[in-house]
């Protein structure tokens, strides 16, 4: 351990002294805290430590190195005891310029390595070794700003993906699989970005504690740290806006240079290619012409879907609870009042995008914004409006758009997070009632397909969905199903099945009762896993069947799967007519293994690249270092993707950057095309023109993609 101002002896001292509640239990809120005198001295070899004060407050400073080897805050034999809390609590600051990420990660003993369990959305092992934790939840803080992290100790059982929002707290996402509070063995915190020399994290951790119940508010800031147009007080950037002129300034010189904008002459009224002629059929379709996939657009032009997802006039993240940290919000009288409104969550939420325009634009916002956006897309030669767009917007401005269904067939039993009891009536009879929205699109030759859904959350990560059905004794048709095949599968043959499965069953009709911790055997696992494919096949033919009986005019787009996290995807492709996955990397996924496996044309439903050296705190799911490396990215990711020759459309993720303060689950990265004064990154957009404005001539072989070394770094994503 290596200290400033102390020698080992005095700081554990004074950390003692001060640290009274260590290993102490308020037994009025049922509060148990954590000892942070033994964290400072179990982790000798993680972080430079150091005890400081604050008004008399006693911290510990923590300096994660380089390989960032985690902080243990607890093992076995520790108190406190893990049974007997409902909420863990960590009470820190980052004291950084950008957003901090805190992994709390839980292990276990277990004969199967954990390292095949934990697969991120890069499609990368996390921890490539037996090490590796059971469970981990991933957090995002605001810079500079302390922070109670509340992770509630059910969301341990693995069935949901997102961890809820409390003030301040930034979004929280869960990676693994079921674990039992008993069986925990250690229990890390792991920071970051660790990237010298362009991120030094420091983080003063206050306390940690358990609780029965839901902390305290946060003290309120005696300065807030927002100002009235949505960007941070704590930071000068490039770009940022000081006053309500140079606002209305920019916007208008925005207005002024789009006037005379139009779509390339080699690109049809869709922005298909009049250099490739194939068969009209008056609707988006796809063709494999000998040596590379195409979509063909309703005139019969080879097209390539160049698009940007959440097009829309609205970049809103929740207020509520953290009031204290803006300058302003607006008054029931003000002409931004409609800027702060109550979501459907009930929940108060702020709109700076849309107060920022208001100044502008006044009761005109709206028209203004759709005139320019419209411009903005023609000049940076994007032909496709992406998933979550503002599907009437896009019919208004005649440009191809995808379609997102809403709420894909569920039932009142799922069998793990979201995945449903797929052979029950109820689930049937949502799947007609889910087709039924294609009723008024089903004649739109702009509509190029359909998303059947988005990220299904039972396909982050390596689960068998079969064995995860049997955590718990809930009945369903499905359960009921898996005992018949299994019986089958055995012929009937209970003796059989006992000495592969290492049970002693008098009957198969038993398996319905019982609930499995763990494989029985290895037999068991690859059985469940069978059954597994036979469940997602399920869940994908009977809400195809549905959508194909309403509308057989247009493409069925996937379920832009998260990562391939598993063969079960591949099982869950094959009804679609374009096989789509999100793609977060420098370059897009191993797209030809996907289509060599599948038999279909690939698009990828969403990517981005971020940097913080804007007024962002995060990158996003990938990051780089700089504007200009987001120009590199760009072009290196769609020019390298559209050289490939079953690559059909490539959409970026998103229109406008995300709230400072986090949109409504805690993302807060710099990903926009336009900023939240509605500026486009111009360095950015003049890349997108370059590459966008070639695609066809890349996709044809004409054109050799743009190529270029980009250093990567640890994204700030949560």
């Amino acid at each position: 351990m290596k200290l400033k101002h102390f020698n080992t002896a005095l700081l554990l001292l004074l950390i003692t002294v001060k640290f009274a509640f260590s290993n102490s239990i308020d037994s009025k809120n049922r509060i148990q805290f954590f000892s942070l005198p033994k964290i400072a001295d179990r982790n000798t070899n993680c972080a430079f430590i150091e005890g400081n004060s604050v008004k008399d407050e006693r911290y510990l400073e923590i300096k994660p190195l380089e390989n960032n080897d985690g902080l243990i805050i607890w093992e076995k034999g520790d108190l406190p005891d893990w049974t007997k809390g409902k909420y863990l609590v960590i009470e820190i600051t980052g004291d950084n310029d950008y957003s901090g990420t805190i992994n709390i990660e839980f292990y276990k003993e277990s004969g199967k390595s954990a390292a095949e369990k934990i697969i991120l959305q890069s499609g990368e092992v996390k921890l490539k070794d037996k090490n590796a934790p059971w469970f981990s939840s991933l957090m995002g803080i605001l810079p500079r700003l302390r922070t109670k992290i509340v992770f509630p100790l059910s969301y341990l059982d693995a069935q949901t993906l997102f961890v809820e929002r409390f003030p301040r707290q930034l979004k929280g996402t869960i990676n693994g699989n079921r674990l039992y509070p008993d069986d925990i063995t250690k229990v890390v915190l792991r920071f970051g970005p660790c990237f010298e020399p362009y991120f030094k994290p420091v983080y003063n951790l206050f306390s940690v504690y358990l609780s029965d119940e839901k902390p305290e508010p946060n003290t309120p800031l005696n300065k807030p740290v927002i100002d009235k147009f949505g960007q941070w007080t704590l930071k000068d950037w490039k770009g940022k806006v000081y006053d309500e002129e140079e606002l209305i300034r920019k916007q208008t010189e925005l207005k002024n240079n789009l006037e005379e904008v139009n779509l390339p002459e080699s690109w049809s009224k869709y922005g298909g290619w009049k250099e490739k002629k194939l068969k009209a059929t008056g609707f988006f379709r796809t063709q494999y012409d000998g040596k590379r996939w195409w979509l063909v657009d309703p005139e019969g032009y080879a097209f390539l879907s160049v698009g940007v997802d959440c097009i829309r006039k609205t970049s809103a993240g929740p207020v509520e609870g953290i009031e204290d940290l803006f300058e302003w919000l607006p008054g029931e009288d003000d002409p931004e009042a409609s800027a702060l409104f109550n979501n459907r969550d009930g929940k108060k939420y702020m709109d700076f995008y849309v107060s920022n325009l208001i100044r502008v634009f006044g009761k005109d916002w709206e028209k203004e914004w759709e005139s320019i956006t419209a411009g903005l897309l023609k000049k940076f030669r994007f032909n496709t409006i992406g998933n979550w767009s503002d599907l009437e917007y896009a019919k208004k401005i005649k440009i191809p758009y995808v379609l997102p269904l809403r709420n894909f067939p569920s039932t009142d039993i799922l069998l793990y997070r979201d995945f449903p009891d797929v052979f029950s009536k109820e689930y049937e009879t949502n799947s007609e009632e889910f087709a039924r929205q294609l009723v008024d699109y089903k004649n739109d030759p702009y509509l190029i397909g359909y998303f059947l859904r988005n990220e299904p959350h039972w396909a982050f990560g390596y689960h068998n969905l079969a064995f995860e059905m049997f955590a718990t004794r809930q009945q369903s048709e499905t359960k009921a199903e898996f005992v018949k095949w299994i019986r089958e599968k055995y012929r009937n043959d209970i003796s059989a099945f006992n000495k592969r499965w290492n049970l002693s069953l008098k009957d198969f009709s038993e398996l319905k009762e019982m609930t499995f911790k763990d494989y029985p055997s290895e037999t068991a696992d690859k059985d469940f896993y069978l059954f597994s494919e036979i469940m997602v096949k399920k869940y994908i033919d009977v809400p195809c069947d549905a959508v194909e009986k309403i509308d057989g005019n247009h493409l069925n787009l996937g379920m832009r799967y998260a990562w391939i996290s598993s063969d079960l995807l591949y099982k869950a492709g094959e009804r679609f007519d374009v096989f789509s996955i999100n793609g977060y990397g420098l370059t897009p996924p191993p797209t030809s293994e996907i289509a060599e496996r599948s038999g279909k044309p690939v698009m990828i439903g969403e990517f981005h690249h971020g940097a913080v050296d804007r007024g962002l705190p995060a990158t996003g799911i990938v990051g780089v270092l700089s504007q200009q490396d987001r120009v590199d990215a760009y072009r290196n990711y769609v020019e390298q993707g559209f050289a490939r020759p079953e690559l059909v459309g490539i959409h970026y993720f998103q229109w406008i950057d995300q709230p400072f303060y986090g949109r409504f689950d805690g993302e807060n990265y710099n990903i926009g095309v336009v900023d939240i004064a509605n500026y486009p990154y111009e360095e950015l957009t003049n890349a997108m023109i370059e590459t966008n404005k070639q695609i066809y001539e890349i996709g044809d072989g004409a054109i050799k993609p743009f190529k270029k070394d980009i250093v990567k770094i640890p994204p700030i994503h949560y």
